[in-house]
């Protein structure tokens, strides 16, 4: 796979990602600045890596499961954590629907695909659609499996699109209950939704973040894209 090998987070991560074809996009910076937590995390999709990179960076003493069912991807990744000298990420090749984990982890993340196939025209390209579209997986089998291999109590970390009702509900049916949504603006109008999930019932907390104002990245993000968290900035 003919590939790029590009510095982010200011020059702390290299990330190895394919010339042309699905390429990491803000939304795995956004998501890798809000997952928090300690011990052993579950990236669910994981692609090439950006956002287990990402996160690695910032919490080094988290381990990462990295699952992904396309082995090109995993194979960026490994050449990642050899650039990056970094340890404790653990690419593994799997289907969410059926993950081979077997142990509970005590956080999990996702960028899933959420694209509907019967609503958006797909991606002619393989691997972009297989990220975006919901054709291998739906965002029921992410959550599912998100539910199913987390243990009681830790927190599920989501990114998908704008469509806050409908994951919400798709969430209610996998078992979890909304614990914070973060809506991401860009001059005021919903770019992304993040979610913190929990089992069972949650506080459902609305935040807002400032990603863009008449184009320009505001001074939070910034912080962001130089590889600070994104919790301070949330109102």
């Amino acid at each position: 796979m003919d590939k790029t090998i590009t510095p982010f987070l200011r020059g702390r991560v290299k990330i190895a990602q394919p010339r042309r074809g699905y390429r990491f996009s803000l939304d795995a910076v956004l998501l890798a600045s809000y997952v928090e937590g300690k011990g052993f995390a579950l990236e669910l999709g994981t692609g090439f890596g950006p956002v287990a990179l990402m996160v690695k960076s910032r919490l080094p003493d988290v381990k990462i499961l990295a699952l992904d069912i396309q082995e090109d991807y995993l194979g960026l990744l490994r050449q990642s954590i050899e650039i990056n000298g970094f340890s404790g990420i653990y690419p593994v090749l799997g289907d969410v629907k059926k993950p081979p984990l077997g142990k509970k982890f005590d956080l999990v993340f996702s960028n899933p695909p959420y694209l509907s196939p019967k609503r958006f025209r797909i991606s002619p390209r393989r691997e972009v659609a297989v990220s975006k579209w919901e054709i291998l997986a739906s965002l029921e089998d992410f959550l599912r499996a998100a539910f199913e291999n987390l243990k009681d109590g830790a927190p599920a970390y989501f990114i998908v699109g704008t469509e806050a009702e409908e994951f919400s509900i798709r969430a209610n049916r996998a078992g979890f209950g909304m614990e914070e949504v973060v809506r991401i603006t860009e001059d005021g109008k919903e770019r992304f939704l993040m979610y913190l999930l929990k089992k069972g019932k949650g506080r459902g907390r609305v935040y807002t973040f400032p990603m863009k104002r008449k184009g320009i990245y505001t001074p939070e993000m910034e912080e962001v894209l130089s590889g600070k968290p994104i919790r301070p900035y949330l109102k």
